[in-house]
């Protein structure tokens, strides 16, 4: 029980230290940003229903968070820099959309399918559009898709000072890119606590909020010549009916990294696993922790 208590005021102190609130008053009207979030009001927070002791993980870092309030329900060596492996991808994909049209025609290049890892078939010459590669980069978890859009209107260097510039307006003080896929490079890294105000940016995206929740497809080229069929590397994806997303990523370096997204008596919740052994696993040990000590 002391752990517990201990651990509650540890929670609060950290959510008052990154997200200070005055209230959580559900009427007052006044424009509330929350991790990164508007609303129009202040949502009613969670509020503590029982005292389970926290669940233990085999991630090196953990955190969760009600969505629309944005009260954290857990943290766990939430501001360590780790390598986040094909987490990577959710800033690929925001950079990408935010500067081409989803329908704009992308010629592949060799360069891009000369990669290791998850691919999604692409061949040099294949035109495909913006919107197609996406599904390819948030699915399939494709290294070649990721490549094809970070080097389609500038080399791949651009691309990705155009990542970290999008993480320094973001205010993602932890975190740095030095490529568009995950590979374990020493300098692309993030922290649990920088990769939820990254999350919620990329659910500002609603073509990209849309894509994550998709299990299969299939796509093909602009002249039909070539076809692609993804599946999604999000297991719980497939097995949960209340998962909606988001991401995975594992690497020898990295090893397993999942961001879920989870819909909860009407309300979302994120999770962030950094740096596990079993990723899904974790991940349900700390969603059914949250279904037990809170209350919505």
């Amino acid at each position: 029980m002391l752990q517990k208590i201990v651990y509650t005021i540890f929670g609060v102190a950290i959510a008052l230290l990154f997200f200070p609130r005055a209230a959580r008053d559900s009427n007052q009207q006044n424009q509330l940003t929350v991790l990164g979030l508007s609303t129009g009001s202040y949502p009613a927070s969670p509020e503590l229903a029982s005292s389970v002791t926290p669940p233990n993980l085999s991630s090196k870092a953990a955190m969760a968070y009600d969505l629309d309030s944005g009260t954290i329900l857990f943290t766990q060596n939430f501001d360590e820099q780790l390598p986040i492996a094909s987490l990577t991808k959710l800033m690929t994909a925001m950079v990408a959309a935010k500067n081409s049209q989803l329908d704009e025609a992308v010629m592949v290049k060799h360069s891009d399918v000369k990669v290791v890892g998850s691919s999604m078939g692409l061949v040099p010459g294949e035109r495909i559009s913006v919107r197609d590669l996406l599904y390819g980069v948030l699915i399939s978890s494709s290294n070649d898709a990721s490549l094809a859009l970070a080097n389609h209107k500038s080399p791949t260097e651009e691309f990705i000072a155009a990542m970290n510039e999008e993480a320094k307006r973001l205010n993602l003080q932890s975190t740095k890119f030095s490529n568009p896929v995950g590979w374990d490079y020493a300098d692309n890294y993030s922290t649990a606590h920088d990769l939820s105000l990254l999350v919620n940016e990329f659910l500002k995206y609603e073509e990209l909020s849309r894509i994550v929740r998709i299990k299969e497809a299939e796509l093909r080229s602009l002249d039909g010549k070539y076809s692609h069929k993804l599946t999604t590397t999000n297991k719980l994806l497939i097995d949960n009916d209340a998962v909606t997303g988001i991401k995975t990523g594992f690497t020898s370096q990295a090893k397993g990294n999942l961001v879920l997204r989870i819909e909860n008596h009407g309300r979302s919740i994120i999770t962030i696993i950094l740096g596990s052994d079993d990723r899904e696993g974790d991940s349900k040990k700390l969603l059914d922790w949250i279904t037990q000590v809170y209350r919505w």
